[in-house]
Formats: C-alpha cells, structure tokens, sequence
C-alpha cells in the first residue's frame, strides 16, 4: 500500500502542471516537451535504482549531488520562468497554496515507510520532519486568501516558513543516511530504490516548484502592469 501510494501520488503531482501549461499559447507543444522530461527523468531514476549506484554512501554523497540538487535546479528553473507571467497573473494565489496539502499524504506515507522499516524514525514527524504541519496548514492558509483574509505578506511568509521547514527535512534525510549508523543495520536500503526515490527525485522538487511559484505569484500580484511584464 505505501509503495502503490509513492507510485499515484508523484503520478499525481507529475500532471499538476498541465494545469498551468494548458493555458500557455503554445499549450500543447510544452505539453509534449514536459511529458518528455518528466519520462526521460524518471528514465534517469530508475536507472540509478537499477545500477545500485546510490547505494554506495561513501563521500561525495550522491542521492544529493545526482538527484536532489538537480531535481531542485529544474523545479526552481519552471517556476522562474518568464512564459509562467501570463498564468501566473489568472491563476488564483490561492491554488498553489491548496496545492502544498499534498504534503500530509507524503508524510503519511513517509510514516509508513518507516513502520516497514525502509526509514529511519528521524525523518518522520516523530523526529525532525515537520513537514506534516505545513500541509495541514495549506488549507485553512488557502482558505484565508481565498476569503482576502490573508494578505500578500502573510502568504509570503507562510512560503518562506515552508522553505524552511523543507530544508530542515532534507538535513534530517542526508543526515540520517551519510552521518549515521542506521544504515548499516538495515541493508539494502530500500530508500535508495523506487518507488522510494520518488520522494526526493519527485515530491520533494514539486514542493518546492509551488513555493517558489507562490513567491512569484505573490510579488506579480502588487505591481503594476508594467513591471509585472518586466518581472515576467
């Protein structure tokens, strides 16, 4: 049941997107270029699960340098980019918002991946991920904006709390795996395998994707026509 959860919910997340590519004037053509990323990197995951390289823990870490930060790169770069300025300024702030509650399903499922004994307990919400708070938090924060009881500060704040958090749950992954013991008492490391590799190769990038968008989107809110087509 947690491997079929990884499995639909990074399918999931991997769609979302064509929400906001639909409504580009050449939708269709950066549909097919997305799809064709989205197959060639999950191509790439699964070959580095099949090779076993990952399971190597020796330093350079490389879960880290050969998926992490990569699939960061990416996420950061698609938000950022200037052809998202039209959507952004039709999209609702509150969709990005309502969007990150996806995070209690991943951290439900991160729970379960430890009760399987495929992670450690550290890096659930027993230990130092709390990333659970912020995905119970998108809701009533999504609702807020909705309702314009939230303003843009309190929704660029939220953001930057979320970043933080996500960059406390990645210490607590890299730690937990390259500066500890736990690995070598559960070997092989499942983790480091789909549908496991998921969470840093896919959820993980898309949670940063929608904050980052939501910053955006938020700054494009308050400015004018013309510096929003400037920033854009």
């Amino acid at each position: 049941m947690v491997k079929f959860g990884f499995y639909a919910l990074s399918l999931l997340m991997l769609l979302s997107p064509l929400l906001l590519i639909r409504q580009l004037p050449a939708a269709k053509k950066v549909a097919a270029y997305y799809t064709a990323g989205c197959v060639l990197w999950l191509a790439y995951l699964l070959l580095l699960a099949n090779t076993g390289w990952l399971q190597q823990l020796d330093m350079p870490p490389r879960l880290p340098l050969l998926v992490v930060i990569p699939a960061l790169g990416v996420a950061i770069y698609l938000a950022t980019h200037p052809a998202l300025g039209t959507t952004l300024r039709q999209l609702p702030l509150h969709v990005p918002v309502y969007i990150q509650s996806f995070r209690v399903l991943v951290e439900l499922l991160i729970y379960g991946a430890f009760l399987e004994g495929v992670l450690p307990g550290r890096v659930t919400f027993e230990g130092l991920n709390y990333d659970i708070l912020l995905g119970i938090s998108a809701l009533p924060v999504a609702f807020c904006i909705q309702r314009k009881i939230m303003g843009r500060k309190g929704l660029l704040l939220w953001n930057v709390l979320g970043l933080a958090v996500l960059t406390l749950t990645v210490y607590a992954f890299i730690t937990s795996f390259y500066f500890s013991g736990w690995p070598q008492q559960h070997q092989p490391l499942q983790f480091l395998t789909l549908p496991y590799l998921l969470l840093p190769g896919v959820l993980l990038p898309f949670a940063i994707f929608y904050h980052v968008l939501s910053i955006r989107q938020a700054r494009l809110e308050v400015a004018s026509p013309e510096k929003v087509d400037q920033q854009a």
